[in-house]
């Protein structure tokens, strides 16, 4: 053991620490806020494994580990943890329903949370674990593990994408306002993740299949990957600000009945309801909500608005306010923002998109030309 005094906090590990902090501010907030509790704290703990699998790092460069040797094999190592936390983050946010076997998926974490204790209390001084690293760790345990990691990530990928593709479906099919509850922030999570990833893994195949590197060779890498994780810990702070919409089966029980109807005329009597009611002015209507007024089911109101007018729900109530927008723009002075919320809107943002994508024009054109 050195001595405490040889302790130094230099430039770099200051630096690779005041990366680290906003993760950790992340993780804090998301874990004490009562928005999606599940989903949140599988995000916290996923931003919790990135950041504490680069500490070494941190401490590295402060000379912890030459004045304490025997910190070698300190559970540090959290990669097995990352992919499947993520993926369970994402589940959580898009279903309500019980695990069921995906808490399986912890299980290679947890094993090497398990090994990583027992190498760093059962092997005794440095000198010892120096020696098991070299003749076993090092050729056989980390090569599994970039490996086992890499698949992880890779098969993370793919699931959260399919998930997503499901779930923006099942909001364009539910959901009035699909878009405040799109997960974009997910998509650009995967931009960025992308990129860390990529770097994590060039550090993996090169350290563990070409040459070791050193500190300092790994250390920018090490420093941007940080920086991306701390971006994107504090937009999906920032995305997620009340409870998403869970996928649910209750669209496809009706689909099983055999009876035949005339669901164009289903449709309509449909539209003709909810424009007597103006129930599209609701800025949160869902199709749940419909056939709750309708003495329905959800399946029931999809097949009338898919089979009958050939639309989804969003793409229905959506017209709706599109169309009532245009008669408040041709007929009123009321500026943008008014219009937007006055036709169920609930946000100007969200009104130009879905004006633009319909109308073919901006709110603004449409005023100045309603002829078009």
């Amino acid at each position: 053991m050195g001595d405490p005094a040889n302790i130094d906090i230099g430039w770099r590990s200051a630096l690779m620490l005041a990366a680290a902090l906003p993760v950790y501010a992340s993780m804090i907030f998301l874990l004490v806020r009562n928005v999606e509790r599940r989903a949140s704290l599988f995000l916290a703990a996923t931003l919790f494994a990135i950041a504490f699998t680069l500490t070494p790092q941190i401490i590295g460069y402060a000379g912890f580990y030459d004045v304490w040797p025997g910190l070698t094999f300190f559970p540090f190592n959290t990669k097995l943890w990352i992919a499947p936390l993520f993926y369970l983050h994402a589940y959580c946010l898009m279903h309500g329903g019980p695990l069921g076997w995906r808490k399986y998926l912890l299980l290679p974490g947890l094993i090497q949370t398990v090994y990583y204790i027992w190498a760093f209390t059962a092997l005794g001084d440095y000198k010892t674990k120096w020696a098991y690293n070299a003749a076993f760790h090092e050729p056989y345990v980390v090569r599994f593990e970039t490996f086992l990691a890499i698949m992880l990530t890779i098969l993370t990928a793919i699931a959260v994408v399919r998930l997503m593709r499901r779930y923006r479906t099942y909001l364009q099919t539910t959901q009035s306002a699909a878009s405040d509850f799109d997960p974009r922030w997910i998509s650009r999570l995967f931009i960025v993740a992308s990129v860390a990833i990529f770097l994590w893994m060039l550090i993996e195949i090169v350290d563990v299949a070409i040459v070791p590197l050193s500190y300092n060779q790994e250390y920018p890498f090490q420093l941007t990957i940080m920086l991306i994780v701390a971006g994107a810990g504090l937009d999906a702070l920032s995305s997620i600000r009340e409870p998403f919409p869970k996928i649910s089966n209750a669209l496809g029980a009706f689909s099983r009945e055999s009876e035949q109807r005339d669901w164009a005329a289903e449709g309509n009597a449909l539209e003709r309801k909810v424009r007597q009611e103006q129930w599209y002015l609701e800025p949160r209507l869902n199709i749940r909500d419909v056939a709750s007024r309708q003495a329905s089911n959800e399946s029931y109101i999809s097949r009338s608005l898919n089979q009958g007018l050939g639309l989804t729900f969003n793409a229905f109530i959506n017209g709706l306010r599109v169309d009532h927008a245009k008669d408040l723009l041709g007929r009123t002075d009321e500026n943008l923002i008014q219009v937007a919320f006055a036709s169920g809107f609930n946000s100007k943002a969200s009104f130009n998109r879905v004006f633009k994508e319909m109308a073919g024009m901006t709110p603004t054109d449409y005023r100045r030309n309603p002829a078009n």
